[in-house]
This record gives C-alpha cells, sequence and structure tokens, in this order.
C-alpha cells in the first residue's frame, strides 16, 4: 500500500513539475511578441521604415532607418555638431525624453532632461559584433546612430531589448525614444 501511493505521488508530482514548466517562455517566443510589439508601433504610429540610409542624412518625421546589424531603428532629428566625431573612449553625456515601454500596459514617458546627473555612454566605435559588449554595462542602442551624428545631435530611437539597458534585457522589454540627445565630453 505504501508503495501504491509512493508510485501515485511520484506520478502526480512530475504532472505537475511537466504542466508548469510548459508555461514558461522561451527566448524565441519573446523575440516574437518583440516582433510583434514594434510592428505594431510602426503601424500604430505611422513610421515609414526605409531601406537605405538617406544619403543627405535627412530623415522626414516619421522616417526611419533600421541597422542591419543591431536591429535599432532610428530616425535622425538635428545632426548636430558633425564636424567632430566621437572618439575612442570619449564618454558622451545622454539626455533623452519620452521613453516610452510600449510593449506593456505601462503609459508612464521617462525623461531624465530634470535629472541633476545624464546617462552616460563610452564610446566603443560603431556597435557592431566586436564591440557589442563593451556597451554591455549601458543601453547599447544609443551608441548605433553616434556614427552619423556629431556634438548635440539628436535622434529618435526603437531599441530591441537586446540592444537595451539591463533592465530592458532582464524584463525582455522594447523601448522607443521620442528624443534622445548626445553631448560629447571633448566638446564642452
Amino acid at each position: 500500500m505504501k508503495l501504491f501511493h509512493s508510485i501515485v505521488l511520484t506520478l502526480v508530482s512530475l504532472v505537475i513539475l511537466t504542466t508548469s514548466c510548459n508555461n514558461r517562455k522561451t527566448y524565441a517566443d519573446y523575440l516574437k511578441d518583440e516582433k510583434k510589439a514594434i510592428d505594431l508601433l510602426i503601424s500604430k504610429s505611422n513610421f515609414e521604415i526605409l531601406r537605405e540610409f538617406p544619403v543627405d542624412s535627412v530623415f522626414g518625421e516619421n522616417e526611419f532607418y533600421k541597422d542591419p546589424n543591431t536591429g535599432v531603428y532610428f530616425n535622425i532629428i538635428d545632426l548636430g555638431d558633425t564636424t567632430y566625431r566621437p572618439q575612442w573612449r570619449e564618454k558622451i553625456y545622454i539626455r533623452f525624453k519620452g521613453l516610452h515601454y510600449f510593449a506593456t500596459d505601462d503609459t508612464t514617458r521617462y525623461s531624465n532632461y530634470q535629472s541633476t546627473f545624464p546617462e552616460v555612454l563610452e564610446y566603443f566605435g560603431p556597435v557592431n559584433s566586436t564591440t557589442l559588449s563593451a556597451y554591455s554595462s549601458s543601453t547599447a542602442g544609443w551608441a548605433v546612430p553616434l556614427s552619423y551624428v556629431g556634438h548635440r545631435g539628436k535622434v529618435k530611437l526603437i531599441v530591441p531589448f537586446e540592444m537595451g539597458s539591463s533592465y530592458d534585457q532582464s524584463s525582455y522589454q522594447p523601448t522607443y525614444y521620442e528624443q534622445v540627445e548626445y553631448r560629447f565630453e571633448n566638446q564642452w
């Protein structure tokens, strides 16, 4: 009788364990959810995704370019002072407004313009497979447009969670920034 109860208890435990494991999302599920959320944002906002980067670097208000290496979408609002490009390991000070976690029910728009201290990004060159790990302590998506803009440049960004902050990555949340402004350390 004890053996029968042990077998039944073991079987019930296995059933509970296997059904609870099946309810977890896989990484592939999170990527699918992200793609749907980004597509919905693009559709609802009437964004146009350009196949080629504009030769003159001038974007229409709702035109975005998707970086093929990172999946980050960006729109250049203002090129800034392009006579100076960021140097390796230079600090880039970042102010943003309109940060929105659009794949959630959170309707808050976050900003750091009123904060005493801006976010700081150390520049390690264009974001690619070689430099990606160097940007891991911050939002790597912020670095993507730096190949195109100068000091005081401004952009709009759609950042996949893989290219976002450690919070974005751990919560699988893509983000949209209505404006990100760059200030280069050596231009103050």
